[in-house]
């Protein structure tokens, strides 16, 4: 089998991420995944980060399994070929800021059923198709900021601060839109019917910040930045040592008894102060400067050992090479074949492979990120089009 969803046509309309990505993940599970893109092409492909011979990389990872469609959907010769495609789908997406956006290029849902009664369509809105917000721009750290995930990023009693270096807020948006697809499509098969689903980004922050939420109504007190520390686990964070950083997590008393013993602080296990992990929480200004200090008398590497040889939770930072590549090289990532290197045409580049594995079907990544309209003549000579509208470039 080549996954458990073969034979499943999704039309990908979005950009970014939020909607890219949640396709990808369809085309990981087999669905067959057109991207279909207006003539400047998504807004990744430019190169406003790092890049591959000009080619944005945000794009090309967040693209790969689908084949590439290039249309104008202002001309209607050009819209009435997405209809024929809709014809033939199972899936529509897009992560306009709004459901207006299709609606004003005739490609608004009610038309979507008129063409194909047992469509599912997706619309992943930027903060909801009602209220006041409706059709604002956003993006990661806009959602941050709207989330008030910008409230509780920081050092301990500093100022607020983006959470920078992934954009983890629209991936946990994009994973949001694969379940409720692949809900949706298990109904239909039970039903028959056709739906259109409705989520957004904000609503996605909401849910990936819960637990901070939670605290402020179980306690009424305001959480505020605590650095890399955990609120309710001490410690639970990362430590500067002489020579790198390391990050520890005490889950439990066992661990935390275990910790003592690897940084030769035995006392502090019995200190009356930390005894619990409720005592730690409460005494943790007390305790962190204490480990803080104890850390800071070893280079992180030697810590690792001696964390190790205890069965401690640890993860290091700031060694010789980018944490990229160490998790690509991480003996559990290599066994779990978590990561592949595909070929693409701006060349080689590491990819997540499926998050599934199922144990009568196989999940393989098909292809790379397409070239902009690279599979335009094979696509729409499935649909029987000889007049195919060229513009296959090397973007």
């Amino acid at each position: 089998m080549a996954g458990p969803l073969a034979g499943i046509r999704v039309l990908d309309f979005g950009m970014a991420a939020v909607g890219p990505l949640a396709a990808t993940y369809l085309g990981l599970l087999g669905a067959d995944v057109i991207k279909i893109e207006q003539p400047t092409g998504d807004i990744v492909r430019r190169p406003s980060g790092p890049t591959m011979q000009g080619m944005g990389i945000t794009f090309i990872a967040n693209n790969y399994t689908k084949r590439g469609l290039c249309l104008d959907l202002k001309k209607d010769e050009e819209r009435e070929i997405a209809c024929k495609l809709i014809a033939t789908a199972d899936v529509v997406l897009d992560n306009f800021r709004s459901g207006d956006i299709m609606e004003r290029l005739g490609l608004g849902y009610e038309v979507q059923r008129q063409i194909n009664p047992q469509i599912i369509y997706l619309q992943a809105s930027a903060y909801g198709n009602r209220g006041p917000w409706k059709g604002m721009l956003s993006h990661e750290w806009m959602t941050q900021a709207a989330g008030g995930y910008t409230s509780l990023n920081g050092k301990l009693g500093g100022e607020p601060e983006f959470l920078r270096g992934t954009a983890n807020l629209d991936w946990n948006a994009a994973m949001i839109n694969c379940v409720g697809l692949l809900a949706a499509l298990y109904l239909r098969r039970k039903t028959g019917r056709g739906m259109k689903l409705e989520t957004c980004q904000l609503h996605s922050t909401i849910l990936a910040g819960l637990t901070r939420y939670a605290e402020y109504f179980a306690t009424g007190a305001v959480p505020g930045p605590l650095g890399s520390a955990r609120p309710n686990i001490v410690p639970d964070q990362a430590f500067p040592t002489a020579l790198g950083y390391i990050s520890v997590s005490a889950v439990h008393n066992g661990i935390w008894t275990r910790l003592c013993e690897a940084l030769g602080r035995q006392e502090l296990s019995t200190d009356p102060r930390f005894v619990s992990n409720a005592e730690r929480v409460k005494n943790r200004e007390a305790l962190i400067p204490l480990l803080e200090e104890t850390f800071r008398k070893k280079a992180a590497w030697q810590w690792e050992q001696a964390l190790k040889a205890h069965g401690v939770p640890y993860a290091l930072y700031l060694r010789d090479k980018p944490r990229s590549h160490l998790v690509y090289e991480h003996p559990q990532t290599q066994a779990n074949q978590m990561i592949e290197t595909i070929d693409t045409p701006w060349g080689p580049c590491r990819v997540s492979r499926a998050h599934w594995r199922f144990s009568q079907a196989t999940t393989t990544i098909p292809r790379p990120a397409p070239k902009l309209g690279e599979h335009q003549e094979e696509i729409l000579q499935e649909l029987g089009l000889t007049a195919v509208p060229t513009r296959a470039s090397a973007a």
